[in-house]
C-alpha cells in the first residue's frame, strides 16, 4: 500500500486542483492500510472488512439507488456507536439478500445433513456411539459450516450410564440473519449517500471492465513463472483497460452509459462475411463484405466519430 501511495503522489493528480479519493475493496481495506492513506493526507472510501452490529439508521427514508444492473439499493447514512471519525454508509441489496439466503440454505442443508448421519450412527453397529467423540464431531461441523451454526440449537442426549441416546437439532427462528446488507467507510464527513454511493461505483465499474477484459483476452489463469513475464502479462490487462476507459468516457459524454461487456455484445452484431468460389482455372476468389450496422451500432459509431463502415466490398 505505501507503494502505491507513493505512485499516487507522483501521478499527475498531484498537479491538479482535485484531490484524489483512494477508493478500495474490503480485501485490501485494513486499519493499518486505511491509516497510511490519511497519514499521507488522502481520502478514502472503501467496504467495511466486517458488519456493523451497534449502530442506528438517521431519521428519516431509506434513499433507493439503482445500480449499473438497475437493481434497486437502499442507503442510509448511519450513526454508529463509540464511533471513529469515519463516516458510514448502509446499504442493502436485493439481489446480494437473495443470493446470501440461498447459499445459506445450501449450507442448513449439508449441516443437517451430517447430523442425519452422526444421529443414525448412534443406532448403528460399528458407528460411533462414545459421547465425547461425537462432541468433537458436532465441534468440527460447527467449524466447517459456521454461517449456519450460530442459527442452529443442536443438543446431545444421553442415558443414566452416559451413553449418547440421540442428537435433537432445530433451527432457531428467534435469530435471524440480516441478508444483503453491508457498509461503506469514509474518511471524508461531507458526503451525502448519493454522492458516497456514486463514488464506489467507479469501484464496481472497473472490477466489472477487467473482468470482462480478462475473458476477452484470455488474461486468466496466468502460467508464467517468473515476476517480469507476469507484469508484462498483467500490464496488457491495465493498457487495454485504458483504452476502455477512454472509449466509454467519450460515450458517457454523449448520454451513452453502457457497461462493456454491453458494448461488446452490440458491436458483434456487425459481422464481416467472406464468400469464396472456385473459377474455371482452378483459382479462387474470396470477396469480404461488412454488414450494415444496427441503430445501436450505428449510434455508438457516430458517438465516437468513426466509420459505420470500416471497410467496403474486399475481393
Amino acid at each position: 500500500m505505501i507503494e502505491l501511495i507513493e505512485q499516487l503522489k507522483q501521478s499527475s493528480f498531484i498537479h491538479t486542483d482535485i484531490k484524489p479519493i483512494v477508493v478500495i475493496d474490503a480485501g485490501i481495506s485494513t486499519e493499518d492500510n486505511l491509516q497510511a492513506i490519511k497519514n499521507n493526507s488522502y481520502d478514502y472510501l472503501c467496504v467495511s472488512r466486517s458488519k456493523l452490529k451497534e449502530y442506528s439508521l438517521e431519521q428519516g427514508e431509506k434513499t433507493t439507488l439503482y445500480d449499473n444492473r438497475k437493481t434497486p439499493i437502499e442507503v442510509k447514512l448511519i450513526q454508529k456507536e463509540n464511533t471513529t471519525d469515519d463516516q458510514y454508509l448502509y446499504v442493502h441489496s436485493t439481489k446480494k439478500e437473495l443470493k446470501e439466503q440461498s447459499m445459506k440454505q445450501r449450507m442448513d442443508k449439508h449441516l443437517e445433513a451430517q447430523l442425519t448421519s452422526l444421529k443414525e450412527g448412534i443406532h448403528t453397529k460399528g458407528r460411533t456411539k462414545d459421547c465425547d467423540k461425537l462432541l468433537q464431531k458436532i465441534g468440527r461441523l460447527k467449524e466447517k459450516y459456521a454461517s449456519s451454526a450460530p442459527y442452529f440449537s443442536i443438543e446431545l442426549q444421553r442415558d443414566k450410564e452416559g451413553n449418547a441416546t440421540d442428537i435433537i437439532w432445530k433451527a432457531n427462528e428467534k435469530i435471524k440473519p440480516e441478508s444483503g446488507v453491508y457498509f461503506l467507510r469514509t474518511s471524508l464527513d461531507n458526503l451525502d449517500e448519493a454522492t458516497m454511493w456514486r463514488i464506489y461505483g467507479c469501484l464496481t465499474e472497473v472490477e466489472a471492465t477487467c473482468r470482462q477484459l480478462k475473458t476477452d483476452l484470455n488474461l486468466r489463469p496466468v502460467f508464467h513463472k517468473t515476476d517480469d513475464a507476469t507484469e508484462a502479462h498483467l500490464f496488457l490487462g491495465v493498457l487495454a483497460y485504458s483504452i476502455v476507459a477512454t472509449i466509454r468516457y467519450q460515450l458517457k459524454a454523449k448520454s451513452i452509459t453502457h457497461d462493456w461487456s454491453n458494448i461488446v455484445r452490440i458491436m458483434n452484431s456487425q459481422k464481416q462475411v467472406v464468400s469464396t468460389m472456385k473459377t474455371a482455372e482452378s483459382k479462387t476468389i474470396c470477396t469480404s463484405i461488412c454488414t450494415q450496422p444496427t441503430a445501436a451500432t450505428f449510434e455508438i459509431y457516430n458517438a465516437l466519430d468513426y466509420k459505420t463502415m470500416p471497410f467496403h466490398r474486399k475481393k
